[in-house]
């Protein structure tokens, strides 16, 4: 709404600014009233802290809204905004800064904790008040607020998680320039001295130039310029290898505050496919037998190279090996890789997500053709697609020995030798083999490059 495009230089929040921001929040009590909801929670950030018509303005918004509206200190922003990133990146490793229009939050991540932040007057709307919309001028006032910054990064920085709709806008800009085949920006990385070539770049063009660029929102044609003078500076100083996009801020950090410790701990791809393996699949305990009937690969196979974040998923594709069992089977596997490429889930990177849908689209069909996903295929390397088929076809046979259903699997057991695969089989459930399950199994075996071998147990 643009509420601090003013305060730099009057020290009152914008006329029209406050005018839209009012629109918006009595839209949004009329929507929570149509939708039932009891429970409201407003906050207010930099401009309306600082202004001198703020408590004016927060009186009429509650008036709106229907409720309180709390004001962020410069450190609780900061804390949010890391919150919020932890809610995307629960092993998140380095600096999170979150750019607002009047303010910029940098705050230490590491271990699923935070330490104390800063805030900068820098934000974009603020940078064009005080310097007349003079990029020059504003770029002496971001060097001036760096160079009094009291805080310094607790260690080198691995990864800068950059929060805020302009950064994103920056990162929008560089996938369309580098023909990027995933449009997603949660998780989106950008090297260092690529995300430092593009910020120098859009910093010293005009609105009027970047309107020709079709990756960039009209509504940031204005400060973009200035949210990338400000994103060279923070690199500059953080020393961060790489920039990674986070497309969760305090939004989403005043919601992933609220958690308790140990749903803080639940792993967010974890459970996101669990609960769409439960709403999509038949069956919702087939996933964990398929992840105790392809575990053994993990453990003595050739999958044991695996890393841990490997291994979620492998977790995560048993839960989803089911989700497109309603779909008709000659557009099952194409399917379910659209579907998990452009799902809205965290705690995944992108070459994850290649990973994760080629693993299920193989348990649909061997040999994927792969049509249109080719060139996002390319994302994920040689090795870890060759495993991620591994997985799929695992999850294949354990399909084809069910039909789907629970508790056939049970006491199945794949059995990996050097330059063997055998598949061990309970001597009551003989009568589920046939042709297909030993089509499948040598269809593994020989993705893995071992022979195949079936044994009928009494264990």
């Amino acid at each position: 709404c643009g509420l601090g495009r003013t305060v730099g230089t009057t020290g009152q929040l914008d006329p029209e600014g406050i005018d839209r921001a009012l629109a918006a929040l009595a839209r949004f009590r009329g929507l929570t009233r149509a939708l039932g909801i009891a429970n409201v929670d407003a906050v207010a950030t930099a401009a309306v802290r600082e202004a001198s018509n703020g408590d004016y303005f927060i009186e009429r918004a509650e008036h709106l809204c229907g409720a309180r509206i709390s004001i962020l200190s410069g450190q609780d922003e900061a804390r949010y905004a890391a919150e919020g990133v932890l809610a995307g990146f629960p092993e998140a490793d380095g600096i999170v800064g979150d750019l607002g229009g009047g303010s910029l939050e940098l705050v230490d991540i590491a271990n699923g904790r935070y330490g104390e932040g800063v805030t900068l007057p820098v934000g974009p709307l603020r940078l064009m008040d005080l310097s007349g919309n003079d990029i020059g001028k504003a770029r002496k006032l971001v060097t001036e607020a760096f160079s009094k910054m009291d805080w310094k990064p607790e260690k080198s920085a691995k990864n800068f998680y950059a929060v805020g709709g302009n950064w994103r806008n920056l990162a929008r800009m560089h996938m369309h320039g580098e023909d990027y085949p995933l449009r997603i920006l949660q998780a989106y990385s950008v090297r260092r001295s690529e995300a430092v070539e593009i910020a120098r770049v859009v910093s010293g063009q005009s609105a009027k130039s970047l309107e020709r660029v079709p990756e960039i929102s009209r509504k940031r044609l204005e400060t973009l310029p200035y949210a990338a003078l400000v994103l060279e500076k923070t690199l500059e100083t953080v020393g961060a290898s790489k920039m990674v996009i986070s497309a969760y801020g305090v939004r989403e950090g005043l919601l992933y505050a609220r958690l308790t410790d140990e749903e803080r701990k639940v792993d967010p791809l974890l459970s996101w496919s669990r609960g769409v393996g439960r709403r999509l699949g038949r069956f919702p305990e087939h996933g964990e037998e398929l992840e105790r009937f392809t575990a053994p690969l993990f453990k003595t196979g050739p999958l044991m190279t695996a890393d841990r974040d490997e291994r979620r998923l492998h977790q995560a594709a048993c839960h989803l090996s089911d989700m497109a069992w309603r779909i008709h089977p000659d557009y099952r596997s194409q399917h379910v890789l659209t579907e998990i490429l452009r799902a809205p889930m965290s705690g995944i990177d992108h070459p994850g997500r290649v990973y994760l849908g080629l693993a299920v689209a193989n348990r649909y069909r061997s040999g994927l053709g792969t049509g249109d996903h080719d060139h996002v295929l390319a994302l994920l390397d040689e090795d870890r697609s060759h495993r991620a088929s591994d997985v799929g076809l695992a999850l294949r046979l354990g399909h084809t020995i069910s039909a789907g259903a629970p508790k056939l699997v049970t006491g199945f057991r794949l059995k990996p030798e050097p330059g063997m695969l055998t598949l061990l089989v309970p001597s009551a459930k003989r009568d589920l083999l046939g042709e297909v399950v030993a089509k499948r199994l040598s269809a593994l075996a020989r993705a893995m490059g071992v022979e195949a071998d079936i044994q009928v147990s009494d264990v």
